[in-house]
């Protein structure tokens, strides 16, 4: 498991758990192991079989369970218990009986020859545990969670160092019994003993904490597992909904490009989403190059407002070729000449004032632009002639910008500034 940093500008995004560690929370925190790791079972002078017909009969029942002849094990099993007088060997019979049974998918029959070997007391105290735990199976696969958690406990009772397959499967049943703080604690020491289970447990722990309302526990889950499943989109859409819950727009932002980075944010919504979440986080750079190649592959339906955000971020980012490029395309669904003027405008901040000029007379006959815009166009467009050296022309254009009244005041005074500036050059003249 690696530690995962993403760098964007001055902007450090950090997406990474300790090495190795179980994810902790205030659920998972206090954890303790149910059964002891190590000890002996108590195996009080365990009965053999002392018949030898009655051992052939085990043997060949045996035999024909193994080889899936259940109806053929079952007669056999069937008269060793109504006719042997070995205790020991109707006990084991009792069992295999229950085996053939369950193999064959007939549960209760199953458990009625479980619950009768255990009550011989001949199999012996680790056999009786282990009945337990196949007790609490039948009961689960026929979804009576309360019977075979009462199975489980029994179990946990008397079991040592049990398999961390146990622990899982107390999970599971607290889990499907919808006792969900319950599940926690299995599920995190089945992980620790070393389940092979690993992404089902992961999924419970952190369905669990969601269940419980612990947003930072399932927070805390959730990003183990990406650092455990990168591979695994649904773990990055269900950490990224909790992070959204919990309103870190950053680590949202470090996950969605880490998913990116990862082949895993490839539908439109996930470029939207991580187009947006770069402008909000001041990266317009990155916001528009993200959305732009989403448009480029096909995966975002390219419209007026796309092409308009893309624009906007490029223009915040001072990226003008393709702030200007974005705009034209951006231009080709409306008829309007907003986007002519957006584009005037950055030519005009660029310097380039004759690209500018061209782009507001088309925002200006194109018509159709915001309040106030239209009479901007004609101020700028007059202090381009200016600056270009054309006095006659940016009258011209200050003059129309008298028009409207947002700007008025200030062409009326630009062309008061220009002719005072005319007015000097000529008497400069003369004098020369």
């Amino acid at each position: 498991m690696t530690k995962i940093s993403y760098i964007v500008g001055v902007i450090a995004l950090t997406f990474g758990t300790v090495a190795n560690a179980l994810p902790q929370t205030k659920y998972t925190s206090s954890c303790k192991l149910l059964a002891p790791k190590q000890g002996e079972y108590d195996e009080e002078k365990v009965p053999t079989i002392t018949s030898e017909s009655a051992y052939k009969k085990i043997t060949a029942a045996n035999e024909a369970y193994a080889d899936a002849k259940y109806a053929e094990s079952i007669t056999i099993l069937q008269e060793l218990i109504a006719d042997s007088g070995d205790r020991a060997a109707k006990g084991r019979a009792i069992y295999l009986l229950g085996l053939n049974y369950r193999e064959q998918s007939q549960y209760a029959a199953a458990k009625r020859e479980f619950i009768r070997a255990m009550q011989t007391g001949v199999l012996g105290k680790q056999n009786e545990v282990n009945l337990r735990l196949a007790l609490a199976n039948i009961d689960a696969v026929q979804e009576n969670y309360g019977a075979a958690l009462r199975w489980m406990k029994e179990y946990f009772d008397e079991v040592i160092n049990p398999p961390a397959s146990s622990y899982a499967q107390y999970a599971s049943l607290f889990y499907q019994n919808q006792d969900f703080r319950s599940s926690i604690c299995p599920a995190y020491l089945a992980l620790q003993e070393g389940s092979k289970s690993t992404k089902p447990l992961y999924s419970m722990l952190f369905a669990a904490h969601i269940e419980l309302k612990d947003l930072p526990g399932a927070e805390v889950v959730g990003r183990e597992m990406v650092e455990f499943f990168p591979s695994d989109k649904s773990v990055y859409n269900n950490l990224f909904a909790v992070l959204s819950q919990r309103g870190k727009t950053a680590d949202m932002l470090a996950l969605a490009e880490l998913a990116y980075m990862n082949g895993m944010w490839d539908t439109e919504t996930n470029y939207k989403q991580l187009s947006a979440l770069y402008s909000n986080n001041q990266i317009p750079l990155l916001a528009a190059e993200r959305l732009e190649e989403g448009v480029n592959k096909g995966i975002v339906e390219a419209d007026e407002d796309i092409w308009r955000n893309i624009a906007n971020s490029y223009k915040y980012a001072k990226v003008s070729n393709k702030a200007i490029s974005a705009y034209k395309k951006a231009a080709n669904y409306t008829s309007s000449g907003k986007y002519d003027y957006e584009i005037a405008y950055i030519y005009f901040t660029d310097e380039e004032y004759s690209k500018a000029i061209d782009a507001f007379r088309t925002a200006i006959r194109k018509g159709n632009l915001r309040d106030g815009d239209a009479g901007y166009a004609y101020l700028q467009m007059g202090v381009a002639y200016q600056r270009l050296g054309q006095p006659e022309q940016a009258v011209n254009a200050l003059q129309q910008a008298t028009n409207y009244r947002n700007v008025s005041k200030n062409a009326a005074a630009y062309i008061s500034y220009i002719n005072q500036i005319e007015s000097m050059k000529k008497e400069l003249a003369l004098n020369d």
